[in-house]
């Protein structure tokens, strides 16, 4: 055995209205998608090695592990003020964020729409209203440049600009777009450095603003987070989307040239196992992935984040209604139509611990339009969110723990290379180090994971359930020294702070 500790049983149904059929049914999914320790032990010690093949090779077909050129991380002391640019979407947010040392700081943002027309225009159009946004947002709050606390004699204001879409990212200042997504298809923008694009409609429109840094919403975690705990080693997110970035040390990372000891690598491990290997998917699983607009890509991420979470439940629910094991083999029209059910009507209906169930009697009504039930079908649906929400959560602390195994490889003989080399005797390393002895003397400072997105935040147990898994594949000294917290806006702080360690490490270049 890996551990002695198991997942948590279910809870039992509330009544006893369950038919042979409805129990034998249950019994068959909680086996599908119910992970044992030994079945994460092994995804995770595969994470690793996929971790391993993406930092030695660029053209993986799993796990990306993109350098970011973000070295080192902030620790808390930082001052002065920085931009932050966040396009992700219909919505463009402009922020001032001012760095006061002592893990301090304050923010002042303002948000721009991104009209469909624009969405649509030739890129130096969009670049164009992006440049005027900022202009106007520096003009309207009254934000000088030379005012600021800054770090050098620029007039100059330093931006970090977090842009969430695919892009093949060169240096800390430079990214060429892969593909748009999103809606957006701007003409003359693939294929091209977003970063220079954007500096040239800042200089053409007079905004003395310099572009210092590109990130993703992951690395802008991190970093976000390390600013308050300076021993963050991965920034998460278990939202609508999943993916981590932590920092590596370098000279584990054999396709990256550099001179600097430390980077923070984009793992984009929504992706792990896409041809399914190992991952152990269901034939709900797998009709979500035949049916999505990307099949084949993403398997990971479609079996934890928010916005597969509710697809996977509704096949579940029809397959029960199919066989008449659930409202009386009735479906809706709502529960019938693909991205029918959320993930945010799942998590209220794991929220409802009432005895008769009877605010899921209500959700089902006026968010599925299912009017006829029975107390039995109430726990039969509840049941199936909380297995399909438990092992969302396992699979997410699957991934966190095989990243901090990274941390720690190396740790017994040889050349200790991880960066979390200083836990070697208190966590379980996977592998032949599984063995390794719990020791309360070596333990130091605590691990830190900055998180971001809704499932995590507000699904029911979600945290409980990762917490728990921690400890069964890093051992019972998890509890101590790992840290699973959220962390708020990453995208706007962690750019700004991107931006502000970018300008640093070129004022030293040129000394």
């Amino acid at each position: 055995m890996i551990s002695a500790i198991q997942a948590a049983p279910l809870p039992q149904p509330h009544s006893k209205s369950w038919s042979a059929a409805q129990s034998h049914a249950l019994e068959v999914l909680t086996e599908q998608l119910t992970l044992s320790t030994e079945q994460l032990d092994m995804l995770a010690n595969e994470f690793v090695r996929q971790m391993r093949t993406g930092l030695a090779v660029s053209d993986t077909s799993d796990l990306a592990m993109i350098p970011t050129y973000v070295t080192g991380r902030p620790n808390g002391t930082e001052r002065g003020c920085y931009l932050a640019l966040d396009l992700g979407g219909t919505n463009l947010r402009v922020c001032l964020i001012t760095l006061k040392g002592g893990h301090e700081l304050e923010t002042q943002q303002r948000m721009f729409k991104v009209s469909q027309e624009l969405q649509e225009a030739e890129v130096s159009k969009l670049m164009e209203f992006i440049a005027l946004s900022i202009k106007d947002f520096l003009a309207r709050d009254h934000i000088n440049a030379t005012l600021v606390e800054h770090a050098s004699d620029s007039d100059r204001l330093e931006m970090g600009f977090t842009f969430s879409f695919p892009v093949s990212q060169t240096a800390i200042d430079a990214g060429m777009l892969l593909r748009w997504t999103k809606g957006f298809s701007c003409a003359g923008a693939v294929g091209h450095d977003i970063v220079h694009l954007l500096q040239t409609a800042l200089d053409q429109n007079d905004v003395k603003v310099h572009v210092a840094a590109l990130v993703n919403d992951t690395v802008g975690t991190l970093l976000a987070h390390a600013y308050t705990y300076p021993n963050t080693c991965l920034g998460a997110i278990f939202g609508t989307g999943t993916n981590g970035a932590y920092l590596e040390n370098t000279k584990n990372v054999p396709k990256l040239k550099t001179t600097a000891q430390e980077m923070v690598i984009n793992i984009e491990w929504g992706n792990f196992d896409k041809d399914k290997t190992v991952l152990p998917v269901t034939i709900y699983d797998n009709k979500v992935d035949r049916e999505s607009i990307n099949p084949g890509l993403q398997v990971f991420e479609k079996m934890i984040s928010g916005m597969y979470l509710g697809e996977i439940t509704r096949n579940v629910l029809l397959h029960l209604i199919d066989q008449r094991l659930l409202f009386d083999g009735k479906s809706s029209t709502v529960l019938n139509r693909q991205w029918g059910l959320e993930a945010a009507t799942m998590s209220a209906i794991e929220d409802d611990k009432s005895p008769n169930l009877i605010p899921t009697s209500q959700i089902l009504e006026s968010a599925l339009d299912i009017g006829l039930h029975t107390l039995a079908d109430r726990e039969i649906v509840q049941r199936v969110c909380h297995l399909v929400g438990q092992r969302a959560a396992r699979l997410s602390a699957m991934a966190t723990a095989a990243v901090i195994r990274q941390g720690l490889s190396g740790s017994t003989g040889g050349d200790s290379s991880g960066i979390l080399r200083e836990y070697r005797h208190v966590l379980r390393a996977g592998g032949d180090e599984s063995r390794v002895q719990d020791s309360t003397e070596a333990l130091v400072e605590p691990i830190h994971v900055g998180i971001d997105g809704s499932v995590f935040e507000h699904y029911p147990g979600f945290r409980a359930a990762m917490n728990q898994t921690l400890e069964e594949l890093l051992g019972p000294a998890a509890a101590r020294v790992v840290r699973l917290e959220t962390t708020k806006d990453g995208s706007g702080v962690g750019a700004a702070l991107a931006a502000l360690m970018a300008h640093k490490d070129a004022m030293a270049a040129r000394k």
